[in-house]
This record gives C-alpha cells, structure tokens and sequence, in this order.
C-alpha cells in the first residue's frame, strides 16, 4: 500500500529529476539548433533565405511559418521534394534533418 508519505518522497524525486536533467536537455536542444543552423546554411539558405529571412519574393517557402506539429510534413517535405524543391533523400541524413527542424523551431520560437 502506497502512504502518503511514499507519495511524498515519489513527488520529490520526480522534482530533483526534473531540475536536475532541464539544463542538460536545455544544452542539448541549443547545440542541435546549432548544428542545424549550420546545416541550414550549407543546403537550405541559397532557396529559403540567410536566417530563414526568406527573400525570393514568395517563390519558396517561408520556413518561419511551420508550426510545431508540422515536423513529419517539414521531413517528408526534405526526405522526398516538394514543388521545385529537390528531395535530399541520400544527401541528409535524419539526424541532420532533426538539426535544421530544431534550428527552425529555436529560431522562430525566441
């Protein structure tokens, strides 16, 4: 049988975790937006834009308006083309697909 003290040492544990993985996540999440943003830059700023500033007058898309829910559409759209955007299928790997997603959310969510 669970007490309530159980309960008590369970909720501070679930807290020490917490605080003690948030910075590490935290550094992990900025040097894969790092990573991405170099990526970004190598393969996706010529069409979309230095900075996802995108400057082609509305001919590619604006990287700034994909949402969070939006990666598989963001993946799919990298791994097999879209429009008169080639496929990377064999040039990127996922995990770099993963840096430029995570450099895109970093950079439009500040």
């Amino acid at each position: 049988m669970i007490t309530t003290y159980d309960r008590y040492l369970l909720s501070l544990l679930v807290t020490a975790i917490i605080t003690c993985t948030t910075p590490v996540l935290a550094q992990e999440k900025h040097a894969q937006a790092e990573a991405g943003a170099a990526i970004y830059d190598d393969y996706c700023s010529r069409c979309h834009g230095e900075g996802l500033r995108n400057t082609s007058g509305g001919v590619t898309f604006d990287l700034r308006r994909l949402r969070p829910h939006e990666r598989e559409r963001f993946v799919n759209s990298v791994l097999n083309g879209k429009k008169d955007m080639p496929p990377w299928r064999g040039v990127l790997a996922r995990e770099q697909i993963d840096e430029v997603w995570a450099y895109i959310r970093a950079t439009v969510d500040r």
